[in-house]
């Protein structure tokens, strides 16, 4: 996959008063609308990173949804130079996640970051920045809240709530794949807007809390060899409507 040097340059700082000062300036290439025909769509993309010993390792593994199988595997094992600091996990992720990037075959239609997306204090979150980076569709897929406010969704499979800005602007959903689990903190990354976040995560959820395309991403960013064989079988929302992006507009 082909990154042009003015996204690369996006992903380094010496420190963070210059990584804020790249994220100010990328806020005006943020995108909120659908810039993809996602039924047409083939490749979606399950990005994430590990870390041990000074060094930060990602993976990304690559879904069909025509061949409902995972297509290709990359991971890259960098030394990681930018120090953990809420609010800026990009600039510490991105390196690594380019070096593997950069080795796929493939050319995915969407990708999918373990982290926020809009739901970040500066609407920069690593699915935001690496969205831009690419000038590719992303979506943000966390375990825990970082921003944004959101009501506890019913303790239903397949229910969400929306997470919103103290204005009221819509950021992603509060996701509850599983039944009586803690629920998923999906947002919008760049070039998507909610009803594709969900339809995005949902099509490799199986009968874990994380669809299985991040689940295999985060046993492939592990410091250990072993390459895990996932079972992948759609229909984490099969007991709730994908909402269309009217309707989502209507429950704003």
């Amino acid at each position: 996959m082909k990154i042009k040097t003015e996204g690369k340059i996006l992903c380094f700082a010496k420190d963070i008063k210059q990584a804020h000062e790249i994220q100010l300036r990328m806020k005006d290439k943020i995108a909120r609308r659908n810039m993809i025909d996602y039924q047409s769509a083939d490749l979606i993309a399950g990005c994430d990173v590990a870390y041990k010993g000074g060094r930060a390792k990602s993976a990304v593994t690559v879904y069909s949804k025509k061949q409902k199988k995972f297509v290709e595997d990359v991971t890259s094992d960098v030394l990681c130079k930018f120090p953990y600091v809420p609010g800026f996990l990009a600039f510490r992720e991105a390196p690594s996640l380019i070096a593997s990037l950069e080795k796929l075959k493939s050319d995915p239609d969407i990708f999918i970051f373990d982290g926020q997306g809009l739901a970040h204090p500066f609407h920069m979150g690593l699915a935001t920045h690496m969205g831009i980076v690419l000038d590719k569709p992303s979506v943000g897929c966390a375990k825990s809240r970082l921003y944004g406010i959101a009501e506890e969704p019913p303790l239903i499979k397949g229910s969400y709530t929306f997470i919103k800005e103290r204005t009221g602007e819509l950021l992603g959903i509060c996701f509850r794949s599983r039944k009586s689990v803690k629920p998923l903190w999906l947002s919008i990354g760049w070039g998507v807007d909610i009803p594709l976040v969900l339809e995005t995560v949902s099509e490799t959820m199986g009968k874990y809390k994380l669809p299985e395309i991040m689940r295999r991403a985060d046993k492939l960013s592990k410091f250990e060899k072993a390459t895990p064989k996932l079972k992948v079988r759609r229909g984490a929302t099969a007991d709730s409507e994908v909402p269309t992006s009217s309707r989502a507009m209507e429950d704003k």
